[in-house]
């Protein structure tokens, strides 16, 4: 077991993501420090993994709130740790640019990049005393290419990916290394709801699974093996590095899966 004897911090971990990731890293012995907003649905998660075997227990988290942040690191010290955190809270806003509110776009640096800043300003300390340990942050696709409507997004992910390799830089020498992950659409209930609220959600779900060279969106599951990999030893020289798991989305169009839908002349 990959993580057996390590205590893993995963942020928005009620739902989607973070729960395919705490239930993985469970699986594999951790002992998981979920944080999530929605409290109740944090701790159905963990009651759920210590059903199955796994042990997971839940603490209320604003990750924009610092006080939050280090309450929830303090749990994962008293239980050892934290040997390995993953900065996976986010959210979801479209707008362009000229649209976006300035309340908005704060809102979306607080949690995304603030967020991520300050579950790495509170893990770091604890992970010098423990001899290292593994940094995960959560950027996406946007960090590298952009769509129209987005743009506070791409500036959210775009930090997220340069702030891990800040951090990287900074902590290596005290054998903590820190990557990010770079997922391109995943199956999950925050694209769920957005796919519902979509004239055509059908319609919309197959739009955006042929922006992938692989024709699809992503499941949850498939980045939370991601995130075990970066998480477990497994990765011992990876730092610095942007791990794109996005399917062939930001590698381009894919001119078979558009001949599907606009005939090439």
């Amino acid at each position: 077991m990959q993580m057996q004897g390590k205590v893993a911090v995963v942020t928005g971990a009620a739902r989607g993501n973070g729960r395919a990731i705490a239930e993985r890293l469970a699986r594999e012995g951790a002992h998981v420090v979920g944080g999530d907003l929605n409290l109740d649905a944090m701790e159905r998660t963990a009651a759920e993994i210590s059903a199955t075997g796994g042990k997971a227990e839940a603490v209320q988290c604003d990750v924009s709130k610092e006080a939050d942040v280090e309450r929830l690191m303090s749990v994962a010290e008293e239980r050892g740790g934290p040997h390995a955190v993953v900065a996976q809270a986010g959210i979801l806003y479209e707008n362009t640019l000229e649209d976006t509110e300035p309340a908005d776009w704060d809102r979306m640096m607080s949690v995304d990049v603030r967020g991520t800043y300050l579950c790495a300003r509170a893990a770091i300390p604890r992970m010098r005393k423990l001899g290292g340990g593994s940094i995960v942050n959560m950027s996406g696709t946007y960090a590298i290419w952009a769509e129209p409507g987005v743009a506070a997004s791409c500036a959210a992910k775009g930090a997220i990916l340069s702030l891990t390799r800040a951090i990287a830089i900074e902590v290596g020498d005290a054998g903590i290394r820190c990557n990010c992950i770079v997922p391109g659409y995943v199956d999950t209930p925050m694209v769920a709801e957005w796919l519902a609220a979509q004239p055509d959600p059908d319609e919309a779900r197959q739009k955006i699974g042929k922006q992938h060279a692989l024709g699809r969106i992503a499941r949850p599951e498939e980045i939370a093996n991601v995130a075990l990999f970066l998480c477990s030893d497994e990765s011992s020289f990876c730092t610095a590095q942007p791990f794109i798991v996005d399917g062939g989305q930001s590698a381009g169009i894919n001119s078979w899966q558009v001949s599907q839908v606009v005939p090439i002349t």
